[in-house]
């Protein structure tokens, strides 16, 4: 009975992704200590609404993509191709965690997380999700939706949605989002042509994708490098440290380009330099640096 209770907990922990779903909460924290540097119970309720909201999406997104989940190596053994859970149960769960997720979102801040929320769902379910199978380009759209956590910390903590601030966060958000998905698609490139679906690193001639990966990466890098100047940062030193890992970024992204294999290198770089941007601006807003 335990075994059977904890292969269950284990399958629906792959159905919604629960690792992924902490990424998400980390961005939420991100973006709500960049204004209230004080944890609250409001920000326990964004950090559980947007956990919910990924995983009523991953769960919706798995019923959806159960054909093509049984042709990838890396997804076939997930619950509902590989029949262990019914599309009636995952789509019953996925029901339940996006209404908790918006009574939480609510909750924390009002009706502009909630709408949030609802774009999320709307946008990743109803418009990413199919043109995958369509588009090369399909994204560029789940990066606007994949950006959102951290703009629903911001607003749950009280900051203006207008704020000049989000907009250059939300941005630089979603010019990571583009390099980090195509970089980690690309390491199971033969597997999704096989499926047939219309990867950028399937897609496109090896030059042409290259090109485009440098034009998103370098916009990516560029952006970092604007954070510096704006005055939501209060120490000189979290200044220096955010030009300093820009520069880095930008001259060691442009050399791992040349490198043999350099989707692995490029991708350490593209995700290290989120990560140590947002440390730096959530330590500068906690500490002062």
């Amino acid at each position: 009975m335990h075994h059977s209770l904890s292969n269950l907990g284990r399958d629906y922990a792959q159905l919604v992704r629960a690792k992924v779903s902490l990424m998400v909460a980390a961005a939420t924290a991100f973006g709500y200590l960049l204004v209230e540097p004080a944890p609250s119970v409001a920000m326990v309720q964004a950090l559980a609404g947007t956990i919910l909201l990924s995983w009523g999406c991953s769960a919706w997104n798995q019923v959806q993509e159960i054909d093509l989940d049984a042709l990838l190596p890396r997804t076939k053994n997930r619950p509902l191709p590989a029949g262990r859970l019914g599309v009636a149960r995952a789509l019953g769960a996925g029901l339940l965690c996006v209404l908790l997720a918006f009574v939480c979102l609510f909750a924390a801040g009002g009706i502009v997380p909630l709408l949030a929320g609802g774009v999320i769902v709307l946008v990743y379910n109803g418009v990413y999700t199919p043109l995958k199978r369509r588009s090369a380009f399909a994204l560029l759209v789940g990066a606007l939706v994949g950006a959102l956590p951290p703009v629903v910390g911001w607003v749950c903590a009280g900051g203006h949605v207008l704020a000049p601030e989000l907009f250059l966060l939300y941005g630089v958000y979603v010019l990571w989002q583009v390099p980090h998905f195509w970089l980690r698609v690309q390491h199971d490139a033969p597997a999704y042509a096989a499926a047939g679906l219309p990867v950028p690193a399937v897609q496109f001639s090896e030059v042409r994708y290259t090109r485009l990966l440098r034009v998103w990466f370098h916009a990516y890098a560029a952006a970092m490098l604007l954070l510096p100047v704006f005055p939501f940062i209060h120490s000189i030193s979290a200044r220096v440290g955010l030009a300093f890992m820009g520069i880095a970024m930008f001259v060691g992204g442009s050399l791992f380009f040349y490198a043999k294999n350099f989707a692995r290198k490029l991708l350490w770089v593209t995700d290290g330099g989120m990560l140590v941007a947002m440390g730096i601006l959530v330590a500068d807003r906690l500490f002062a640096l």
